[in-house]
């Protein structure tokens, strides 16, 4: 388990490193059989249960869960760490805000070091949330999206049930794991090289991974959405008009639905809607859950897109159905040259965001 300096002529010796791997997923087994397999042991070393009720949301747990770390580092402990994270925990959030709580005191000691990025996602789970034609349960709102995240936000995808499912099941969920994060490396089925697998990890990994997510990658390579990966497609929408909010709610529920464009399994990007057109909102959706939330980012900040930016990533889009629908839900000529006044009377049915969004 614990490493060893090595020495060249002429360098510092290079320091022992507690190195960390956080392992996601939504199945307790399965999460815990990858743990043990990645650690060598009998049984799970999680730190994640000793704290979990020190911390109200992910961003708390992450600052407890790296001072622990970082005192065991102190303490002389090197090797790997492996820690299981809670089922909904928000990976994203606990993987930036560890990393950079060991950046920040790397100073104080040996360190310790974010080292990969483990998500275990079943491919039944993977079809049933994400690519089924069929309706998600009305009741849950957050399953679908914990997957999209885990997929999304990982150095390593293990799809443990991949040698008992379909293939068609297992040829999309491929495809869509290549779409969301091109960069992954995927461990199917078995468990027996998972030790020794290629792993694109290391210090940084959480920054790497960020900027290398699927949804970014098309809004930066126009050309990559005219491919197709096990049928799995991708669709860039731009447009500098604001969307009405009314026909936009209206088209997400009765329009951009399976049965009309294909199965969108996942969207991102930043949407601004006519109603709050002084900032930008982050755009998600999972399955058939969608999320629209305030980000700070005024529509004249530096760094805000002219209007939307939003990919869609999905089996068998229609993607020409899916461009004209979005553009129908666009302003109008003369709803845009009626300008602000106008538009604060549209009815808004998205959820209202919090007031002290605003800088």
């Amino acid at each position: 388990m614990d490493s060893r300096s090595e020495r060249h002529p002429g360098t510092a010796p290079v320091p022992p490193v507690l190195r960390v791997s956080l392992v996601s997923g939504i199945d307790a087994a399965e999460r815990a059989r990858v743990c043990r397999r990645l650690s060598g042991t009998a049984s799970d070393r999680a730190p994640s249960a000793e704290i979990e009720e020190e911390a109200e949301d992910s961003g708390e747990f992450a600052l407890v869960l790296a001072d622990r770390l970082l005192a065991a580092a102190h303490a002389g402990e090197t090797g790997r760490t492996v820690v299981a994270l809670d089922p909904d925990a928000d990976v994203m959030e606990v993987g930036f805000v560890l990393e950079t709580a060991f950046e920040d005191r790397r100073h104080e000691g040996p360190p310790a070091e974010l080292h990969d990025l483990v998500s275990v996602v079943a491919v039944r789970d993977v079809h049933r949330w994400l690519l089924s034609t069929a309706p998600a349960p009305a009741v849950d709102h957050v399953t679908a999206e914990l997957i999209a995240s885990q997929l999304e936000f990982a150095t390593v995808v293990v799809l443990p049930d991949a040698d008992t499912v379909p293939p068609e099941y297992l040829r999309s969920t491929l495809g869509l794991v290549q779409r969301l994060n091109p960069d992954a490396t995927v461990v199917t089925g078995t468990l027996t090289g998972m030790r020794t697998a290629r792993r694109p990890g290391g210090r940084w990994c959480a920054r790497r991974v960020g900027r290398r997510m699927g949804w970014a990658l098309e809004l930066a390579e126009p050309n990559a959405s005219l491919a197709w990966a096990n049928d799995v497609g991708a669709l860039v929408f731009r447009d500098p008009r604001p969307f009405h909010p009314e026909r936009l709610f209206d088209a997400v529920v009765h329009q951009l639905v399976p049965q009309r464009v294909g199965r969108i399994a996942r969207s991102r990007g930043l949407v601004q809607l006519a109603t709050r057109a002084d900032h930008h909102g982050s755009w998600r959706s999972a399955g058939d859950t969608v999320s629209f939330d305030p980000t700070g980012l005024s529509s004249w900040d530096a760094d805000a897109p002219a209007g939307h930016e939003m990919v869609f990533f999905g089996e068998h889009l229609d993607r020409e159905r899916i461009t004209t629908t979005l553009h129908g839900c666009l302003l109008t000529d003369d709803e845009l040259i009626a300008g602000p006044t106008a538009w604060a009377r549209f009815r808004d049915p998205f959820p209202a965001w919090p007031a002290h969004h605003h800088p």
